[in-house]
This record gives C-alpha cells, structure tokens and sequence, in this order.
C-alpha cells in the first residue's frame, strides 16, 4: 500500500469540507420558492405554474450533471495538488505572489461558475490564503480569457475588448491584496 493510499484510508490527505444538507439558506431558498409558486397559481393560473415546474425540471436536468462534474474536478484537484505546493504558492506565507499566481489562474479557468467556485473550494481546503481566493474568483469572474474570446472580441470588437480588459486587469490584484491584509479570518462551516 502507497503513503497516499495510507493517507486516503486514515482520512488524512485534505479532509473535505462537509456541510449541512438541511441549513438556513435552504430552508430560506424553499420557503422563497413556496411562495413564488403559490403566487404563480393565484395570479396566472395552474397552466403557467405547470408550465413553470416544467421548466425548473429542465433546468435542473440541464445543471445537475454540470454540478456533480465540477465537485470531482475540485476533489480531484485536492488529491492531485500537494497541500505543499498550494501551501508554497499561494498559502498564508506567500504573501502579494499568491494574489498574482491566483489572478493568473482565475483568468485562465474556462467555464462558469459551476466550475471556478468547486475550485475555490478545493484552493481553501488545500491551505490558500484568502487574498488568493479572492484574487481567482474576481479574475475569472472580470477577466476570463474564455468569455473574451467566445464573447467579448467576435461580439463587441478588438477596440472595446482592450479598453474593458485594460480597465480591469489590477483589479483582482487590488482585491486580493485588499483581502489579504484584511484583519478578518474566513471560515466555511464544518459538519457538526
């Protein structure tokens, strides 16, 4: 039996963060559809509201493989990046590198956000600092080399591209940083 496989047995190779199923923000999330639905039957009747529990299934078949996809990538990722080497590039110690190795990183992570967020995830069970989580997750989110070539530049032209990707290019630098030296300390909630 290998070391990771010793690891992987005893449970201590980057422990997965486990939640609660059944929390506030689904009990929230439920009561918002109840009542969304109930006002879909009183005021459009119960054709639109068939149709619309139509469409949700849809949309739910649509995402869900998309979800249980990008939660393996983001276990994967946790076996296959050495805590070591998050913890190097991007961890407490790393300092403004971690922002910029980040930045870099979010920019270059195709996909939405059923992706990048699994991966931020992982990037945090994994010892990144959150300077670095910030920095990944606003640079996907404003200057994702995917969405610029499939969108931006066939759709809004070579001109505006650069004015928008220049006007943002530090900023996920400066909110990592921000981040970073913010006295607070983050926390995901762990399994009771």
């Amino acid at each position: 039996m290998s070391e990771t496989d010793e690891k992987l047995s005893k449970g201590s190779l980057n422990t997965p963060i486990t939640r609660k199923i059944f929390d506030g923000s689904l009990l929230v999330f439920a009561l918002l559809a109840l009542a969304a639905g109930l006002a879909v039957w009183f005021w459009k009747g119960p054709v639109a509201f068939d149709r619309a529990i139509d469409d949700a299934w849809a949309l739910f078949q649509f995402i869900m493989p998309r979800v249980g996809a990008a939660v393996l990538i983001a276990a994967f990722l946790q076996l296959l990046i050495p805590r070591e080497v998050v913890s190097r590039l991007i961890g407490d110690q790393a300092g403004i590198k971690s922002v910029v190795i980040a930045t870099i990183a979010g920019a270059l992570t195709p996909g939405g956000p059923l992706t990048s967020f699994p991966i931020v995830v992982a990037l945090y069970v994994s010892g990144a600092n959150r300077g670095a989580l910030v920095a990944y997750i606003s640079a996907w989110a404003m200057i994702g080399f995917q969405r610029i070539l499939v969108w931006e530049l066939p759709l809004m032209g070579e001109e505006f591209t650069a004015i928008r990707v220049g006007a943002s290019v530090l900023l996920p630098v400066i909110c990592g940083t921000v981040a970073l030296y913010l006295p607070v300390k983050i926390n995901l909630p762990e399994k009771n």
